[in-house]
């Protein structure tokens, strides 16, 4: 354990060094509100492609998919499509996003919103739900770090100790530099992200000795029912188990808390109202500010295929799919245990009421093998949750900032006072997010319910200021409003207000909250824009659109296959994460059966899933790429720029430079994974 703890010491020295350089660098340095909010509006496409994908993704998969895998089996597995969901998101919104952002000057969401919709109750709104993102997210991360300090060091060092002492550097460098220093420190937090789920990857497949395992595995299902749910109960085509199977399209139950479903809530349907939800994060303002930062579009392509699509896609599909299932053979089940079937005993018995401490039992189950492997994976997890959580930090300062001081308190403001309140407000909401980590751990967890489908609620919004001119501010203020109403209704925290009164439990019908919260914002949203008469904001609003359409428009070639694009999404939609998903569970062949009925020698879920990640990878492209939604614009957006005609930017050169282009960050992955690789390999 000394051993553990000297080197989890060594590399978080050499961690934190990296940290505080960043933010000493920029301390004294003089900066604007561009270059402290944006980077200048200069952040390269492969700092974005590193940054975003760990700041999107490691704070919310890392820790929660190896173990509800673990506990829920392979129906939860589905839900990683999200992978797919949240860059279709970004496909749908960033570039002209950026683009708006480029020709106003646009700093946060809420002046974005507010210019576009002249509403200043849509833009406290916006702001609520900023921090409703921020302060549950930044102390779920906060505790998580805590935490995994408290359990490699067995207990030597306390959980709130240590996460007041590791947010103190992340505070640091974000409030000194701002958003450069973030973005910065980002890529190398992306890199530990990457090489931490390649060495848990390998590492639970040295352990488990392979694939064989899932011989035994298909035994044990037959004895014992795996995972929390057991049986389907006749849901899902038959009485399968709720560990290898999605339990049907929907359930018709009142929700959990009430009557619980059959084989699990993952039906079809929850799996489809999840993963699109989910959409809510890149929705979200902090990420609809991240999108202003970047020189070029192009950017978002990166992140949207290789990032999310490809990369974190093989981390949770592939990665985290193996970690989560053999657990169960490396020691965490107690029934595999006594029978034994257990592989190896690197993970002590886990209880499938705290799945939480998967990640960190492997990672501490590795000291067997290296106290150094231990002591660099625990930092990689840290610098994992830590890019998360400076992204929130940083985009939740900065609105109360530029959306409550500036514009209602003191409308012209020194740059110093501004940034004053900036840094004031990112201590405030980090030390409000320590508070409830330390005190309010639960409540946290009920909050944390919310953000997702709130940021979901924005959809609409979005889709009027980028899309549909005809949304009106009215509508969009109702419909915001009414969608956040129906979430907490549909969510644990709605039931804990109403003291458990309402009929219905969480998710009812099967149906996240998100979904819930949305449809009734879509209807409301509609309606209200349809009866909205003489509207006096409409050439207002207009004029945003047809500046937008100028500069984007879709390449006239190309214009033929935007049916083509709809129709693709939709069966990509119904066969991966819709009603469509119950043809998995047989399609190659009945979990419930013998090993030998796999005719791809794995579960058949968990092939067919994988099948249609690829698949939604190619839809990511063919949207991004052949839509030119993540292209650069075919017009320069300056001011008093006298392009009368489309000027094709491929061929022609653009007033942005294609930072990122070339081959040097593909090289710089392939390098990371062979390094990855080899290291593994030498310490197992």
């Amino acid at each position: 354990m000394l051993a553990n703890l000297y080197w989890f010491f060594f590399f978080l020295v050499v961690y934190w060094s990296f940290c505080l350089f960043w933010g000493a660098r920029t301390l004294r340095k003089k900066t604007s509100p561009e270059s402290y909010y944006l980077a200048d509006r200069n952040i390269s496409s492969w700092v974005f492609f590193f940054s975003a994908t760990a700041a999107t993704f490691a704070g919310i998969t890392i820790i929660s998919y190896p173990s509800l895998i673990y506990a829920d089996g392979y129906s939860f597995l589905a839900t990683a499509a999200i992978v797919i969901t949240i860059p279709l998101g970004s496909i749908l919104f960033f570039k002209r996003q950026w683009m708006l952002s480029r020709k106003y000057n646009f700093i946060t969401p809420g002046e974005m919103y507010f210019k576009y919709y002249q509403s200043h109750t849509l833009r406290i709104t916006i702001l609520i739900i900023g921090l409703f993102f921020a302060v549950p997210f930044l102390g779920i991360i906060i505790g998580a770090t805590g935490s995994m300090v408290e359990f490699v060091s067995a207990g030597e060092l306390g959980r709130d100790s240590a996460m007041w002492v590791l947010t103190a550097v992340v505070l640091f460098y974000v409030v000194s530099g701002g958003f450069k220093p973030m973005v910065s420190i980002g890529v190398l937090q992306s890199w530990l992200f990457f090489v931490l789920f390649i060495s848990i990857g390998f590492g639970a497949f040295y352990f488990l000795g392979g694939l064989e395992f899932f011989d035994d595995l298909a035994i044990v299902n037959r004895f014992f029912p795996l995972g929390s749910w057991g049986s389907t109960q006749g849901y899902g085509g038959g009485d399968l188990s709720g560990f290898f199977n999605v339990p049907g399209v929907i359930q018709w139950v009142a929700g959990l808390g009430k009557n619980n479903p059959a084989g699990g809530p993952w039906t079809a349907v929850m799996i489809l109202s999840f993963t699109l939800s989910y959409m809510g994060i890149i929705l979200s303002p902090t990420f609809s500010m991240w999108s202003y930062s970047v020189k070029s579009p192009r950017s978002f392509y990166y992140f949207q295929i290789w990032g999310s699509g490809a990369i974190v896609g093989i981390f949770l599909f592939i990665f985290a799919a193996l970690l989560g299932v053999g657990a169960n053979f490396l020691g965490a089940n107690s029934f595999v245990n006594m029978n034994g079937f257990a592989i190896s005993q690197i993970l002590p018995e886990i209880d499938l009421n705290n799945i939480s401490s998967l990640i960190f039992s492997f990672i501490g189950g590795l000291e067997s093998v290296s106290p150094i492997l231990v002591g660099f994976l625990s930092i990689c997890l840290i610098a994992a949750l830590q890019s998360t959580l400076a992204a929130f930090l940083m985009t939740s300062g900065s609105m109360v900032a530029r959306d409550l001081y500036r514009p209602y308190i003191d409308n012209e403001p020194s740059w110093t006072r501004e940034l004053l309140v900036a840094r004031l407000s990112m201590l405030l909401i980090c030390l409000a997010a320590l508070y409830l980590a330390t005190y309010f751990e639960t409540s946290l967890i009920l909050l944390g319910g919310l953000a997702i489908a709130f940021g979901f609620q924005l959809f609409p919004v979005l889709l009027g200021m980028i899309w549909f001119p005809w949304i009106t501010k009215t509508g969009a203020t109702l419909g915001l409003i009414t969608g956040m109403f129906f979430v907490i209704l549909a969510e644990t925290f709605g039931h804990k207000l109403t003291g458990n009164a309402l009929p219905w439990g969480r998710w009812p019908l099967t149906i996240y909250s998100g979904l819930w919260g949305l449809f009734f914002n879509v209807i409301v949203c509609f309606l209200s824009s349809a009866f909205s008469t003489n509207d006096p904001d409409q050439e207002h609003r207009k004029s945003f659109h047809d500046f937008m359409n100028d500069h984007m428009g879709i390449h006239p070639t190309r214009k033929k296959i935007k049916s083509l694009a709809y129709v693709l999404f939709l069966l990509w939609a119904f066969f991966s994460i819709g009603p469509g998903l119950i043809f998995g569970n047989l399609i190659f062949g009945s979990a419930d059966l013998s090993y030998d009925n796999w005719i791809m020698g794995i579960p058949s879920l968990w092939a067919y899933q994988i099948i249609w990640w690829a698949i939604g990878v190619l839809l990511i492209w063919f949207m991004a790429n052949k839509l030119d939604l993540s292209t650069l614009p075919k017009k320069p957006i300056l001011n008093g720029d006298e392009y009368s005609t489309p000027d094709e930017v491929e061929e022609k050169g653009n007033y942005i430079d294609k930072m990122g282009g070339g081959y040097g960050w593909p090289l710089i992955l392939i390098g990371m994974a062979v390094a990855t690789v080899i290291l593994s390999v030498y310490a197992l």
